[in-house]
């Protein structure tokens, strides 16, 4: 049975209802509330899903790395997470390291991926690996962040972009910290919301060729995930 245009009542009730649980109504909410509103419904539980439940990440660290992303997405309507970054102490010292993660993220592809895949032998010893992860430690030296959370927003703004090189070269700077595999995947899912789903299926499928050619030790659960043979598009 196709869809149907919702009746008016129905949509003035949906419409309340979201603005009475969300304080605000983004625009694609209306559309969803008038000609889709089964689409609706589970936009709704997957955004609480994603972003409102305490996933892996604390309420702050959720919101630090929702900060670089939408920074990298050109996303400014999302003044929700502005909010929600300040409710939970994020500073505006802070944002300006964020908004200079961004930045290094943004120029990655142009300086330091092209100096570690074309002209690194031409300048040795400069090892373009350990200038980049440098230039992430110089910002956020004295700043009072903690270096993995800066690179679980560096895994999330080179998953936003489409950056390969950068998602494997955080996924490694993350894998040599023993950092916490769950907020890793974290930060490749919530670009989903401001990039899309190809984004989320890329860096996952990085991160899984990455453990399945042994580059980095994963745990059981992840290496479970890896094991499996049938992942990859349908066979047509």
């Amino acid at each position: 049975m196709s869809a149907r245009i919702s009746s008016p009542e129905e949509i003035r009730q949906r419409l309340a209802d979201h603005y009475a649980q969300r304080g605000f109504i983004l625009p694609q909410q209306g559309m969803m509330a008038v000609a889709m509103p089964d689409f609706q419904d589970g936009y709704t539980k997957l955004y609480a899903a994603l972003t409102q439940q305490e996933n892996h990440f604390s309420a702050y660290e959720r919101e630090f790395v929702w900060m670089g992303i939408l920074s990298a997405a050109g996303e400014s309507v999302g003044t929700h997470h502005v909010k929600l970054f300040r409710d939970n102490g994020g500073t505006s010292n802070q944002m300006e390291v964020i908004t200079g993660l961004v930045a290094l993220a943004m120029g990655t592809p142009r300086s330091f991926e092209f100096m570690h895949r074309h002209w690194q032998k031409h300048f040795a010893p400069m090892n373009a690996v350990a200038t980049y992860r440098g230039a992430i430690s110089r910002l956020v030296s004295d700043s009072g962040i903690p270096l993995d959370l800066a690179w679980y927003l560096m895994l999330a703004v080179h998953t936003t972009f489409g950056h390969r090189w950068g998602v494997e070269q955080s996924l490694h700077a993350l894998y040599d910290a023993g950092s916490h595999e769950g907020k890793m995947a974290e930060s490749i899912s919530l670009p989903f919301l401001a990039a899309g789903i190809n984004r989320l299926i890329d860096a996952s499928e990085i991160w899984l060729e990455m453990i399945r050619s042994g580059r980095i030790s994963a745990s059981e659960p992840f290496c479970i995930w890896a094991e499996t043979s049938q992942i990859g598009g349908l066979k047509i």
